[in-house]
C-alpha cells in the first residue's frame, strides 16, 4: 500500500511519512505541527511543505467524502474545498521555489474499504489543523520573501487557508471547481469512489 503513495513526501519534508498504515490524516497532522518551526526566510522549504500539505489535505478530503454514505455532509464539503485546494496549489506554482520543480498533486488511490465516520472526523480535523498553521506559515514566509511573485503567492495563502477551513466547517456551500481545459499538469483528476464491499 505504501508504494502507491506517489506524491506524498516527494520533497522530503520532515515528519511527513504516512507510515506503513497509510495514515494520511496523521501525516497531515504532523506536517501541520511542524510548519511553525520552518524558517520563513527559506522560501523553498516552506513552499514544498505547503505543497505536500495541500496534497495531503486533498487526500483527507477524499477520505471524508468516501465515508459519507448519505452524500450530503462531507462529500459536499469536499467538493467545495476542492476549489480552494486548486487555488492553493495554483498560487504555489507561481513561486520562484516552484521553478524547476516538477510539482504534481496526483490523487491517492481510493481506500480498499469504505472509511468509517471516525476516519472522516480524523481527516477533517487534520485539514483544519493544517489550515490553522499553514496560513501563519505562509504569512511569515510572505513577509520575509524578497521576490514579488513569492510574496504575492504566499500572501494569497493567508486568506485561502481561512477559506479552506470554512469549507470544511460548512460555511462555504457554493464553491465549485471548474478546472482549466485541459487541466494544468500539476492537478490530477478527481479520485474514484471507494472500492465495492
Amino acid at each position: 500500500m505504501r508504494s502507491e503513495l506517489r506524491t506524498v513526501n516527494n520533497y522530503r519534508v520532515p515528519d511527513l511519512d504516512p507510515g506503513p498504515d497509510n495514515d494520511v490524516p496523521a501525516a497531515l497532522t504532523r506536517l501541520a505541527a511542524s510548519l511553525p518551526a520552518l524558517d520563513p526566510a527559506a522560501t523553498t522549504p516552506v513552499v514544498l511543505a505547503l505543497w505536500e500539505g495541500t496534497g495531503l489535505a486533498h487526500a483527507c478530503g477524499a477520505i471524508a467524502a468516501a465515508a459519507d454514505e448519505t452524500q450530503d455532509r462531507w462529500s459536499r464539503r469536499s467538493r467545495n474545498a476542492e476549489a480552494v485546494e486548486h487555488l492553493l496549489a495554483r498560487h504555489l506554482t507561481h513561486t520562484t521555489a516552484a521553478a524547476g520543480q516538477n510539482l504534481r498533486l496526483d490523487i491517492l488511490p481510493a481506500p480498499a474499504a469504505r472509511p468509517g465516520p471516525g476516519d472522516a472526523d480524523a481527516a477533517v480535523t487534520a485539514v483544519l489543523a493544517f489550515a490553522g498553521t499553514a496560513g501563519p506559515a505562509a504569512q511569515a514566509a510572505a513577509a520575509a520573501a524578497t521576490v514579488w511573485d513569492d510574496r504575492r503567492s504566499l500572501s494569497a495563502w493567508i486568506t485561502l487557508t481561512t477559506e479552506l477551513a470554512a469549507c470544511w466547517r460548512g460555511e462555504r456551500p457554493f464553491y465549485r471547481l471548474r478546472p482549466d481545459t485541459p487541466a494544468p499538469p500539476w492537478w490530477a483528476a478527481t479520485p474514484p469512489g471507494p472500492a465495492p464491499p
